[in-house]
């Protein structure tokens, strides 16, 4: 017959079996929990910074041509000349203002005589000349900077007209309407100056 210290003999040991049973079940779970943790940190990808090397950045272009600068400058100064130049033939006016602040010597010369010329025969000068081929080019060793400026020059649409009447002046059929012009200009304290301007007789 079973006593009543048996029975609760065995219930304690129940008790401690089914507590034995939930601690390994509790440590085999929390083990494989961690174990997942691990993986998953070791697979994660990194998020670090890329370790590569910067590319350096372009080196700026350097122009091909050392004297584009100067270039540049003279071209503005020769648009300028002939800007004013063709102000001064639509009006025939030898004392044109701006004159002597483009040109000097006998390219200034010339100008003023041509234009006395067409004052006196009541003539003006219309349209506006064409310029092409222009090349610009320095030369050496000279005191003050020289630029000689060679190109085509087309007149065939600066024309000569009766100041009264703005007919048409007839001229030679034989003259030349495009043709190669040399300049020379010369870089003064306040500015390009053109000295000389010679028409080749060449066409082109």
């Amino acid at each position: 017959m079973t006593t009543a210290r048996q029975h609760h003999n065995r219930t304690n040991h129940r008790r401690l079996l089914a507590s034995a049973a939930a601690v390994v079940a509790v440590t085999a779970l929390t083990a494989a929990c961690t174990g997942e943790s691990k993986d998953n940190k070791a697979a994660a990808p990194s998020t670090s910074p890329s370790s590569a090397a910067p590319i350096p950045s372009a080196a700026p272009s350097v122009s091909a041509d050392p004297e584009a600068a100067d270039k540049a400058e003279v071209q503005t100064a020769y648009t300028r000349y002939w800007d004013v130049l063709t102000a001064a033939y639509s009006t025939a006016d030898p004392d044109h203002a701006e004159l002597s602040k483009v040109a000097t010597g006998t390219a200034l010369v010339r100008t003023q005589q041509g234009l006395k010329s067409l004052r006196k025969a009541e003539q003006v000068v219309v349209g506006q000349p064409t310029h092409s081929n222009t090349n610009i080019a320095f030369k050496p060793d000279a005191k003050l900077k020289t630029a000689i400026i060679s190109e085509c020059l087309d007149i065939s649409q600066w024309k000569p007209v009766e100041k009264n009447t703005s007919k048409e002046v007839q001229l030679p059929n034989t003259r030349l309407l495009r043709y190669v012009t040399t300049v020379t200009a010369e870089k003064w304290p306040n500015g390009w100056m053109v000295l000389e301007e010679k028409q080749e007789g060449k066409a082109c």
